[in-house]
């Protein structure tokens, strides 16, 4: 068990890392789209290869071709287009915290779409994180009305994650998390490519260390911790996995001020800890559940 801990540990921090490194590889000479096809590509380099060791095959039934498409083209093409526009224009502390609200809007649909009534401590923990949500759109970014849109784009990479996490759940019983990443990936490619083709990017004049972030990026943050990831769920209860999420933000936060001179606001700091802080609690109330 404590080596699931140090996974997800790693897993978290990287994840909260590749802000840091995204941000780093556009301001290097990435455009969005043309980045993210440079990511899945070399993250399906290292999938492909790891599958096939790890489970001897790599098929896909043919009744799931379709559902792996879209979950693919929303798990990772749509996701990085929101995303990555949204770094673009935003801080990476901005992006990284309005990203954490993710469970707590997962939860909110989960309940719609199951029809379950939600316990006080989840109601008021939904309040919270979207109160914390709007606090941080208001006046997380010093990037003036570019930032604005920026922070909106990654509200649109929140909503199109929350539909990637319900479009895949058929699928995950399926297949393991190792193979559903690859099939992902590599149907993700279809999508990526064409899009990249409409971005104007010199791919020759881009520096080394913009190569380096997005190695980082795939070989890293896509590729070994979504194994890990995959590997300590099956050790792991959501609730347990769901408290290292606290850890992306956090890290994202030191790290865009550390390393890319980002700043913070009060609204920054009072959005992120109602966001972080209706996590803990709405974890808490599974918890007691």
């Amino acid at each position: 068990m404590h080596m699931q801990w140090i996974s997800m540990v790693f897993v978290n921090v990287m994840w909260g890392l590749s802000f840091i490194a995204s941000k780093h590889a556009m301001n290097a000479g990435f455009t969005p789209m043309t980045l993210a096809l440079m990511r899945y590509v070399m993250a399906a380099a290292c999938l492909a290869p790891a599958t096939l060791a790890a489970e001897k095959k790599l098929t896909l039934r043919r009744q799931d071709l379709a559902p792996m498409v879209l979950s693919g083209l929303m798990g990772i093409t749509a996701y990085y287009f929101f995303e990555y526009n949204g770094i673009q224009r935003t801080s990476t502390v901005s992006a990284s915290l309005i990203l954490a609200a993710i469970p707590i809007i997962t939860m909110l649909v989960q309940a719609a779409v199951d029809h379950t009534r939600l316990r006080p401590a989840q109601t008021a923990g939904a309040v919270i994180s979207l109160v914390g949500v709007g606090l941080v759109l208001t006046g997380g970014s010093d990037e003036g009305q570019a930032g604005i849109i920026g922070d909106l784009f990654i509200l649109g990479a929140s909503v199109v994650w929350v539909a990637y996490i319900f479009i895949s759940r058929r699928l995950r019983g399926s297949y393991s998390s190792l193979a559903m990443n690859t099939w992902q990936a590599l149907t993700a490619l279809l999508t990526l490519f064409p899009l990249a083709l409409t971005e104007k990017c010199d791919l020759a004049a881009i520096p080394w260390d913009g190569w380096a972030a997005v190695a980082v990026l795939a070989v890293i943050c896509s590729a070994l911790c979504y194994y890990l990831y995959g590997n300590a769920l099956y050790e792991m209860s959501p609730l347990a996995s769901a408290i290292f999420i606290n850890l992306i933000p956090l890290t994202t936060i030191v790290g865009g001020v550390v390393l890319l001179g980002e700043s913070l606001t009060i609204l920054t700091v009072a959005g992120g800890a109602m966001i972080i802080g209706s996590i803990f609690l709405v974890n808490m109330a599974e918890a007691k559940g």
